[in-house]
């Protein structure tokens, strides 16, 4: 039995304990996976070689003499680095691997407390030529877990050194050049998640070294589907970078049109192409995946809501390109994409809707109010503005009432909004009646407070003034008492109030005048020269 062989049998007697630990990961890929594959090519006897050898003069030189039989080379004990050994190894000392040497131990046989060999040490401290060094010695310890399940490519990535992954990736393609595609694939430890689920190309991702993931997604394209514990894939943080050369690169030629591509955790991906603001990287989405245009993320909002909401122009108008069906879908709430950019006054947005699909207007959402009664309570001017070009349109979105009987004048009175009032106010809904027998006048007048709040009386006195015009005998009516209202209350409310800001305004004085008098430095207390300052004596 080879040494190969041997490290096989000592991998299958360990596996009931590991499986027992692998299932507690819930979905996890563990060293086991890599291990098992490892067993068939043993039971194979590493008879499914390819007929053509790799081109020497293209493998790098420390890995040239390396045997296939070397990657299972594993020292049986494992023994702890003291400080001296960790410290000097921190430094990357070139005079380390002697030093090591001449202690008789095994360099695979060193290990901290947490696990990491002497590999996953070096490549965490970016020391590429003490990377090569171990490799050329060791390779057994390019899959070699720490205890959090992480090879050395792991931390390599974590950290974004490109020299250290490149060298790395190098070691495993040596190896794996070895086999036939089918076997090729068991010896895969891009796919490889750590206890948090995380791959090597998630981690580089995850800290935005974009040019250590390329180099991974083009060593493995696999990876770029796996989701890690918290739900997130590479492909969704490229995609939400923007970055276009990587999403490219992620997709490639692969997968079937639609949304059932093996994409792990989140799938709306067009929400987000659109939160990078990357059109580029929305088209080469919808390109591959058409299906995702109608994908609603966890707020039940389509991609044309989620842009609509952020107001990203120019991604909508990307969208309605395409297609204006999702114009008149609408989210868990009952809001269609026109209340969402109306609401968060994006008027860009809004416009190109209402020129796409003018009908969009008079979409209700789930209280039976159109835009014209969300761009009254959010008190959006420009929005009001623009409905008001179309007088036969604005009549009708003006004159329209909501399930609790409101028109958008009633609800631009209620939020207290004086200027919106002064373009919604007309003839007709001026005596609307809202479902409590209300007009927008009396809302004002029985919900104006008592002290003096310059909003409120503002915006009675803009419907005061709508009534003066429309209605002259208004004047000798009891809805004018809000407008003469005395404004001291009972118990001497006001009184209060303004003594209270001129005890303020007083303090602030007197402050304000010390400061104006007082020397920086003081002054002096005693012979000789009383009185003056200290800065002057000095």
């Amino acid at each position: 039995m080879d040494c190969s062989e041997a490290r096989l049998d000592k991998i299958e007697s360990q596996s009931s304990t590991e499986s027992s630990q692998d299932q507690r990961r819930q979905g996890c890929f563990s060293m086991n996976k890599i291990n098992n594959g490892f067993r068939t090519l043993s039971s194979r006897g590493f008879l499914r070689a390819r007929g053509k050898a790799k081109d020497t003069e293209s493998v790098p030189e420390y890995l040239i003499n390396l045997r296939w039989s070397d990657l299972f080379d594993l020292p049986g004990e494992y023994v702890v680095m003291n400080a001296v050994m960790l410290s000097t190894l921190s430094d990357g000392n070139e005079e380390w691997l002697e030093k090591m040497r001449s202690l008789g131990t095994p360099l695979a046989c060193l290990k901290n407390n947490r696990g990491d060999s002497v590999l996953h040490l070096a490549a965490t401290w970016s020391h590429l030529e003490l990377v090569k060094s171990i490799v050329s010695e060791w390779p057994c310890l390019l899959l070699e877990a720490n205890s959090k399940d992480q090879l050395p490519l792991h931390l390599a990535a974590r950290v974004g050194h490109s020299a250290v992954v490149e060298a790395l990736v190098a070691s495993v393609t040596f190896f794996s050049d070895k086999l036939v595609e089918e076997d090729r694939e068991r010896l895969n430890p891009y796919v490889l998640k750590d206890i948090n689920g995380d791959t090597a190309l998630n981690l580089a991702l995850k800290r935005r070294y974009m040019e250590v993931a390329l180099f991974l997604v083009k060593a493995n394209q696999q990876a770029s589907f796996l989701a890690s514990k918290d739900g997130i894939s590479p492909l969704y943080l490229a995609v939400e970078a923007g970055d276009l050369s990587l999403v490219k690169a992620m997709l490639g030629n692969n997968g079937t049109e639609g949304t059932n591509f093996n994409l792990e955790g989140r799938k709306y991906l067009a929400h987000a192409a659109l939160k990078s603001m990357s059109t580029d990287v929305l088209e080469v989405i919808l390109n591959k995946y058409p299906s995702v245009v109608d994908e609603r993320d966890e707020k039940g909002r389509t991609c044309l809501m989620f842009g609509a909401s952020m107001g990203y122009y120019k991604g909508v108008c990307k969208l309605l390109e395409r297609s204006t069906e999702s114009v008149f879908v609408c989210d868990d709430d009952g809001s269609y994409p026109i209340h969402m950019a109306v609401e968060n006054s994006h008027i860009e947005v809004v416009i190109a809707m209402l020129q796409r699909c003018p009908y969009s207007k008079h979409l209700l959402n789930r209280k039976g109010q159109n835009i014209l009664h969300i761009a009254a309570e959010s008190g959006n001017l420009s929005i009001l503005d623009h409905l008001t070009t179309c007088e036969s349109t604005y009549y009708h979105l003006s004159n329209e009432q909501d399930v609790d009987g409101n028109t958008p004048l009633h609800l631009a009175t209620i939020k207290w909004r004086p200027r919106a009032i002064h373009c919604l106010a007309g003839k007709k809904n001026l005596l609307t009646q809202n479902n409590k027998g209300l007009t927008a006048l009396n809302i004002a007048d029985v919900n104006l407070q008592p002290h003096y709040i310059f909003r409120e009386r503002l915006t009675l006195m803009a419907l005061a003034d709508a009534q003066f015009k429309n209605y002259p005998t208004f004047r000798d009516t009891p809805h004018t008492m809000g407008l003469t209202r005395p404004i001291k209350p009972k118990d001497g409310g006001n009184k209060d109030y303004i003594n209270a800001l001129l005890v303020v305004a007083a303090l602030i004085a007197t402050v304000t005048f010390t400061a104006g008098f007082t020397i920086p430095g003081g002054v002096r207390s005693s012979n000789p020269n009383l009185g003056m300052a200290n800065l002057w004596c000095n």
